[in-house]
Parts: C-alpha cells; structure tokens; sequence
C-alpha cells in the first residue's frame, strides 16, 4: 500500500518538474505571424457575437447555387440501423434473466433478420 501511495506521489510530480507545456522554451521567432495594423475604419468597438463565440469554430464558406449538392447521410442506412439495433437486443437480452431475457433475444433476431433482408433487397 505505502508502494502505491509512494508510486502515485511521484507520477503527480512529475508533470510539474517537466518543461513540456511550459512557455518559456518557444521561441517567438518560428511562430511570430507578420502583424499589419487593420485600417481603423473596419475595427469593430465593444463586444461583439463573433467574440462571444467559445470555442472551435469553423471557416466560413462560399456556396455556389450552381454546385450540385452532395447526399449526406451517416453512411449505414435504414437496413444497417436496423441490424445494429437487433444485435443490441440481443447482446442486452442475454445478460437479463428469465423471460424479458428471452423477448429481447428473439425480437432483436427479428429486427436484424429484417434488416439484412432489407439490405439484400
């Protein structure tokens, strides 16, 4: 026990001594952007929408209307879907006991059954 108190101790100072994430070994010169004044009269004063964002956001994109548009969809379709949720109830019907256990094992093999019909069609 005194092993592994000593043990998890020692990993949570580790992190601390490492120099890894610190910044003072950047150096400003690889990542230094060259920096052009933006003309006054399109600096936006106080808060706006765009600032109050958090987080990642994505770059904003030029749609052609003439372009044509792609499909999307999650790539499995209603056949697929259909075999995922029958193979779940089955996984989930063999851990119950007795004869919801039992239900769900035969209704899952009915839906998957299904959905591989579906897919072969």
């Amino acid at each position: 026990m005194r092993l592994f108190v000593l043990g998890t101790l020692a990993l949570a100072l580790i992190p601390g001594s490492g120099s890894a994430q610190s910044a003072r070994n950047l150096s400003t010169s690889a990542f230094a952007a060259p920096v052009s004044p933006a003309p006054a009269a399109q600096e936006k004063k106080g808060p706006t929408i765009e600032s109050a964002a958090i987080g990642v956001r994505a770059a904003p994109m030029k749609l052609d209307a003439a372009a044509p548009r792609r499909r999307t969809s999650s790539g499995i379709g209603h056949a697929g879907a259909l075999m995922v949720v029958g193979g779940g109830a089955m996984v989930a019907g063999s851990f119950m006991d007795g004869d919801p256990g039992t239900f769900f094992i035969v209704g899952g093999a009915v839906v998957l059954l299904y959905g591989l019909y579906q897919l072969v069609q």
